[in-house]
């Protein structure tokens, strides 16, 4: 199709790249404060961009609610179109230039369900910091029935856990497949048991994570045509209390073999096996389609296999027995 020249970008010649670099940053902050400070700009040159971009828009671009900035429904729909352009010229002028992870600056964010952080998190963020000094490693709770809006929004460059039901567009890899177990104190009157049958879930007090309270879980997918359930009748803010609750209670929790091993080295617990419908636990890594070219993207996710990698056991590898 043949363009009116005198038409063409005519929207584009009214803006520049740094009012494009303001907007995409003042989704992924939501924050005037941390938009100038990313950009190295004042506020008052923050709010003046905001302004044109007003003007530019003829919308508002951004309302405040209980002094947040929330964007309009304008601004939504604006942003991933905006956010892929800004990436694809990002790729583009990237070409042909070396990748210095040494010279990054700024901040990662990773969402990582519980046991994956406990596994993961002292060994990522030293291995991230020895190539990139410069780099701080934030780590986000994700868990229960996990929405992967905060990926494409871009207040998470990747996540990893056990997800299950994720929309076809998210790119993934598989990171290890391992067993989920119950885990319980070796004093539990059940500690002797070495496998729960499906009639016998409804017989034991379930612990778990309190973002999953309400929530569909995976043992709900899992379950949700065998008859039977797991009541969940006690959730803990954070996960990594779960050993010290278990040791003192006649409750029990489930996760995968890999971490529950972990934390039998330090607490007297007992493992017993699940029925078949729930030992499938298979780690996952996630991210946004936009940044399946990202170079930075590419750099964190195999930083992050060489990390697995390096602390797993063969036959725990993807296609391993």
């Amino acid at each position: 199709m043949q363009l009116d020249q005198s038409q063409d970008f005519s929207l584009l010649r009214r803006t520049s790249m740094s009012l494009l670099l303001c907007f995409d940053s003042l989704m992924d902050t939501r924050s005037v404060t941390l938009t100038a400070a990313r950009l190295n700009k004042s506020q008052p040159a923050i709010s003046r961009d905001l302004a044109r971009l007003r003007a530019l828009l003829k919308d508002p671009v951004f309302v405040f609610i209980r002094k947040r900035l929330v964007p309009t429904e304008r601004a939504l729909a604006l942003h991933r179109q905006v956010r892929e352009a800004l990436a694809g010229l990002e790729h583009a002028l990237g070409e042909g230039q070396p990748f210095k992870a040494s010279e990054l600056a700024g901040v990662i964010n990773i969402g990582a369900a519980a046991h994956i952080e406990l596994l993961l998190a002292a060994p990522l963020t030293l291995a991230l910091q020895k190539e990139a000094p410069g780099l701080t490693v934030r780590f986000q709770p994700v868990h229960g029935d996990f929405s992967p809006d905060d990926l494409d929004s871009a207040s998470m460059d990747l996540a990893i856990g056990l997800f299950q039901g994720l929309p076809l567009r998210f790119p993934r890899q598989v990171l290890f497949e391992d067993e989920r177990v119950g885990v319980l104190s070796s004093s539990h009157p059940l500690a002797k048991r070495q496998r729960f049958g499906l009639q016998d879930l409804q017989h034991v007090k379930w612990l778990a994570f309190s973002h999953m309270y309400g929530k569909q879980t995976n043992f709900d997918r899992a379950l949700q045509d065998s008859g039977y359930n797991m009541r969940f009748s006690a959730y803990v803010s954070n996960f990594g209390l779960a050993p010290y609750f278990l040791m003192e209670t006649d409750y029990a929790t489930t996760m995968p073999r890999l971490i529950a091993e972990k934390y039998c080295r330090y607490f007297d617990l007992g493992l017993v096996q699940l029925p078949t419908e729930l030992r499938e636990a298979r780690m996952l890594m996630v991210w946004s389609e936009r940044n399946e070219r990202d170079r930075l993207s590419l750099w964190l996710r195999g930083m992050v296999m060489q990390v697995v990698n390096g602390l797993l056991p063969d036959r725990m590898r993807p296609g391993r027995k």
